[in-house]
C-alpha cells in the first residue's frame, strides 16, 4: 500500500484531504463506485510497455494476417489489444498491418484496443510520446509513422493520423462477465495481463478469450506467462501463442 500512498498523495492534496484513511472516509465509502474508485484503479495499475515489445509476436501477425488476407475478400480482419495501457501495443500493431497491407484502411483492418484504466486511456488516444518511450523504434518506421514536436513540443512524437485512426479504443474490465467489443477476432494480444489475476479468475479469462476469437483465430499472451491449463478449443502453436479450432 505504501506505493499507493505515495502516488496518491499529491491528488489527495488537491481534494484538501490529509490521509489516505481520510480518502478512504470521505470518498470511497460515500460512494464506493465512483470516481474516487476510478483514481485507485488508474493510479494502482501497471503500465509498463513499449513499442514492439516481444517482436517475435509482431512478426508472427504479419504472417497470421498475410494468410487471412487470402481469404478473406469482403470482411474486415479484426485485431484485438487487450490490456493496452498507453497505446505502443495497438499502434506497433496499426504499423505492421500498414507495412503488411497495400492502401491499409479502417473498414479493411479493424484494430480494438482496451484498458480498465481511463487515465491510461486517454494518453492512449492522445498517441504524444517523449524521446524516451520512441527509444526503441526503429528509424525507418519512426520517419514515417511518427511527427516529431516542433518549438516548445521538442523532444514529442505523435503518431501520424492514418495509423490513429485505425484504433478503437474501449474502456473494459476483463473481470467483468461481459465486454463491449465483437466476438469474432482473428487475432487477440493479451500479453503480460493475466499475472495480476488469480489462478481461478485465469482461467475465466481464458475460455472468455478464447470466447470471443473466430474459429482459426490466434491468441498471444506474453512470453514469461505460465498457463497450468487452456481452454479444450485452443491449441498451443509455439511457446507463447494459441490457436483456435477450426
Amino acid at each position: 500500500m505504501g506505493l499507493l500512498q505515495a502516488r496518491l498523495r499529491s491528488r489527495l492534496q488537491a481534494k484538501a484531504l490529509t490521509s489516505f484513511t481520510q480518502f478512504c472516509e470521505r470518498v470511497l465509502k460515500v460512494d464506493p463506485t465512483g470516481p474516487g474508485t476510478q483514481l485507485l484503479i488508474d493510479l494502482s495499475t501497471v503500465n509498463h510497455t513499449a513499442f514492439f515489445r516481444e517482436p517475435a509476436h509482431f512478426t508472427i501477425m504479419a504472417e497470421h494476417i498475410s494468410t487471412l488476407l487470402k481469404k478473406e475478400t469482403t470482411q474486415p480482419i479484426r485485431i484485438w489489444s487487450a490490456g493496452c495501457s498507453t497505446g505502443q501495443e495497438p499502434y506497433s500493431m496499426a504499423m505492421v498491418m500498414a507495412e503488411t497491407i497495400p492502401a491499409l484502411t479502417p473498414q479493411r483492418v479493424e484494430i480494438w484496443a482496451s484498458d480498465l484504466s481511463w487515465e491510461v486511456l486517454k494518453a492512449a488516444a492522445n498517441a504524444i510520446y517523449n524521446e524516451n518511450e520512441v527509444k526503441g523504434v526503429p528509424p525507418a518506421r519512426l520517419r514515417r509513422f511518427f511527427l516529431r514536436g516542433l518549438g516548445p513540443r521538442n523532444g514529442s512524437y505523435r503518431i501520424v493520423p492514418e495509423i490513429r485512426d485505425l484504433i478503437k479504443f474501449r474502456h473494459v474490465d476483463l473481470r467483468n462477465p461481459t465486454w463491449p467489443l465483437p466476438a469474432d477476432f482473428h487475432l487477440i494480444f493479451c500479453r503480460n495481463v493475466s499475472i495480476y489475476f488469480a489462478d481461478d479468475e485465469r482461467m475465466v479469462l481464458m475460455n472468455r478469450l478464447a470466447q470471443h476469437l473466430r474459429a482459426g483465430g490466434w491468441l498471444a499472451m506474453g512470453n514469461g506467462e505460465i498457463l497450468s491449463s487452456i481452454p479444450a478449443t485452443l491449441r498451443k502453436l509455439s511457446p507463447s501463442i494459441y490457436g483456435k479450432e477450426s
